[in-house]
């Protein structure tokens, strides 16, 4: 990527992802930064378009992460520097493609760019997704017990990526294919998943007693 472009990102974009919920900090943009770089390798693809991509993918959860996905396709189609940076035709792929990431997507990405954000925004480790499932009960419903934490992340998990789950990847990713076997490992073993979220949800205590409300468990 050209160096002007990144020097933009990390100085007046990345700094944004901080009013973020924890699953969509920057830890997050940078992990699926770097996938989407990495998944883009073989393909006719223009680098620092993947990387805006990435970059802006999750910028408007803040908004509402219910519809982020245009929110933030809209916050990098306005943005003066890519305007300037970009052409028009490119920015509307940009944003197709930021549009196009969401795990629940009823059609198929519109462009090589879109299949490459969303595979890279899939999660390739158990604990990635407990993570991001987890932080997201103790943030928005700290008042449920540990049973109910539970059942949140499995429910979830489940549905997204356990069998006939929603989310694709539209790359060949070993990676992926590997974390589905782990998932239904965890899947089939209620005891073994709720211990396996209980590691996760010790080390979220640590780590980020400040930015969640962590409630006690029961």
């Amino acid at each position: 990527m050209h160096k002007e472009l990144v020097q933009y990102i990390e100085s007046n974009i990345y700094p944004l992802y901080s009013r973020n919920d924890w699953a969509h900090q920057l830890w997050h943009i940078e992990d699926v930064t770097k996938k989407s770089l990495k998944l883009a390798k073989g393909y006719s693809v223009n680098l620092d378009m993947v990387y805006v991509i990435a970059s802006f993918h999750d910028l408007g959860c803040f908004i509402s992460r219910d519809n982020h996905e245009e929110i933030s396709a809209h916050l990098m189609e306005q943005d003066h520097f890519i305007q300037n940076y970009f052409s028009d035709e490119d920015i509307q792929i940009m944003k197709e493609a930021i549009i196009d990431h969401r795990g629940s997507l009823e059609y198929e990405p519109r462009s090589i760019y879109g299949k490459i954000i969303s595979s890279a925004d899939r999660f390739v480790t158990i604990e990635g997704i407990m993570r991001s499932t987890h932080s997201y009960t103790l943030e928005f419903l700290p008042e449920v017990d540990w049973d109910q934490m539970v059942e949140t992340s499995y429910s979830y998990i489940k549905k997204k990526y356990g069998k006939n789950g929603y989310a694709k990847s539209y790359i060949p990713n070993p990676d992926y294919d590997s974390f589905l076997e782990e998932v239904e490992k965890y899947l089939n073993d209620r005891e073994l998943f709720s211990k396996k979220l209980l590691e996760v949800d010790e080390l979220l205590r640590k780590e980020y007693p400040v930015k969640v409300g962590f409630p006690g468990r029961n």
